[in-house]
């Protein structure tokens, strides 16, 4: 029972991945008897997961299956799932992690997650800096759309925080250089001593929406560097994928 449960499944994701699909397609698919896929196939139809289309002869998934998928998304909380995917990232690395986002030209620091190593970075969630203070707002600034990286500067200035503002030429080859690499690392300006390194997160839409940042003290980030590049990279991909699975472009 077990195992044909799992092949009427297996027989579901395949028709959700080729569209449309015969009886011998499917068999040759699972490795099992067209008299089997027949089976398979049916119970499929029966339970309404599955349709024929009259004109090809073929299967293909019904709305049945969309329907269910549109109730899932409205019961997920993405904020409660990419906070799994930090805190993965901070057992894996052992050092704080923060996901923030662009709000009125300011980077602002939506979730997190806190390491337990000495000298940890504190950092409260809904707390803004200029982006050019964190390499997570050189991510931000790089790849938002038609953005004035004049704009990103006066913003900074205009909130009055205490945080040296590059000169525009600067600013300008940081965010070149950031588009180019696909990922930010350097001196977290409103904490002396602290280096970072920043991926993108993208949402369905295959825009970036938000950044992951694994940030430490410079005495411990210097040896583990290609690690924490590859890890905040691998977080960031793990989360757009989550979001383009449940079909959104925030994070919270």
């Amino acid at each position: 029972m077990l195992n044909s449960a799992a092949n009427a499944l297996r027989t579901l994701e395949y028709l959700v991945d080729c569209n449309e699909a015969g009886v011998s397609d499917i068999g040759r698919h699972l490795g099992v008897t067209v008299g089997t896929a027949h089976r398979l196939v049916m119970t499929l139809v029966e339970v309404e997961f599955a349709e024929q289309n009259l004109d090809t002869r073929r299967y293909r998934p019904s709305s049945k299956l969309l329907t269910l998928a549109q109730q899932m998304r409205s019961r997920v909380s993405p904020s409660a799932r990419i906070h799994l995917h930090l805190v993965e990232l901070m057992q894996t690395v052992r050092e704080t992690v923060h996901l923030g986002v662009l709000d009125d030209q300011l980077v602002i620091f939506v979730d997190k997650a806190t390491s337990e190593q000495p000298f940890t970075i504190e950092i409260r969630v809904g707390s803004s800096l200029p982006v050019y203070a964190t390499p997570m707002g050189l991510v931000l600034a790089a790849f938002e759309d038609r953005a004035d990286p004049r704009a990103f500067l006066k913003a900074g200035k205009t909130a009055g925080f205490d945080v040296p503002t590059p000169p525009l030429k600067q600013f300008e080859r940081e965010l070149t250089a950031v588009r180019a690499d696909g990922v930010a690392e350097g001196d977290c300006l409103y904490l002396p001593g602290i280096y970072s390194v920043s991926a993108p997160v993208r949402g369905e839409s295959g825009s970036v929406i938000a950044a992951v940042e694994i940030s430490a003290p410079k005495s411990r980030f210097g040896s583990a560097r290609r690690d924490l590049q590859s890890e905040v990279r691998r977080c960031a991909e793990r989360i757009t994928e989550e979001l383009h699975q449940l079909g959104l472009n925030h994070v919270r």
